[in-house]
């Protein structure tokens, strides 16, 4: 293990266990035209990467997704339920199309959570990516007990700010309060370069596997190291 200055983070992962990947997308007024297709961009490209990872045991990481679109409704596109493999998922998710109206993110997130308990696996590793500007509709619901209730599910929640909006301060705020915890590693700007990467990064990385005694998926997710 490696000696760092400030903590780092190991996903506990092994042959047994199961990386369940969500993706929301913000398909409201503050995602058209360009932004909306950065966005799938961004999905298809960690689907590409994701494709080449695998275990230090030298086995492939089994793994799935699932990704959810909303604006003033949620739109389920794919659930992990109906996962056919990566290439199947690209050609679903590809031709999707941007709805438009108003941005009531709580709802994506209490779609997602209800995904996770309907269709997730027990026992598997459980990560979300938001993608948000920080800025909702005047009437959407308590966002923060939404995503209080999707970590206490055990879901970590990466946040992806779509625009530069999100680096507003306010905004950048609300962005890391609903983030996992440290939200410095779990709060990115899809506008910066190699976010693909640096997401790929927290979430597997080939020096930071651990293979479990017991041959299961642990479900502390994150395990701290000094």
């Amino acid at each position: 293990m490696k000696t760092l200055h400030s903590p780092s983070y190991l996903f506990i992962l092994d042959e047994d266990c199961i990386l369940e990947i969500a993706f929301l997308l913000d398909s409201s007024e503050s995602a058209k035209d360009y932004n909306h297709e950065q966005q799938k961009k961004f999905v298809l490209e960690t689907v590409d990467r994701m494709k080449g990872l695998q275990l230090s045991s030298g086995r492939t990481l089994s793994w799935r997704m699932a990704l959810l679109q909303y604006s003033s409704t949620v739109f389920i596109e794919q659930t992990f339920r109906n996962w056919k493999g990566p290439e199947a998922f690209k050609s679903h998710i590809a031709p999707i199309t941007y709805i438009g109206h108003g941005t009531y993110t709580t709802y994506a997130i209490t779609n997602l959570t209800q995904l996770y308990m309907i269709e997730g696996t027990p026992g598997s590793v459980k990560l979300a990516v938001l993608f948000t500007d920080g800025i909702d509709h005047p009437r959407n619901p308590d966002i923060f007990a939404a995503t209080a209730d999707a970590k206490h599910q055990g879901i970590v929640l990466f946040i992806m700010g779509m625009t530069r909006v999100a680096e507003e301060v306010s905004n950048a705020a609300k962005l890391r309060l609903l983030a996992s915890i440290p939200a410095s590693r779990f709060v990115f700007n899809l506008q910066d370069k190699g976010t693909v990467e640096k997401v790929l990064k927290e979430i597997v990385c080939t020096e930071k596997y651990l293979q479990t005694a017991s041959g299961t998926c642990e479900k502390k997710l994150l395990l701290p190291i000094y």
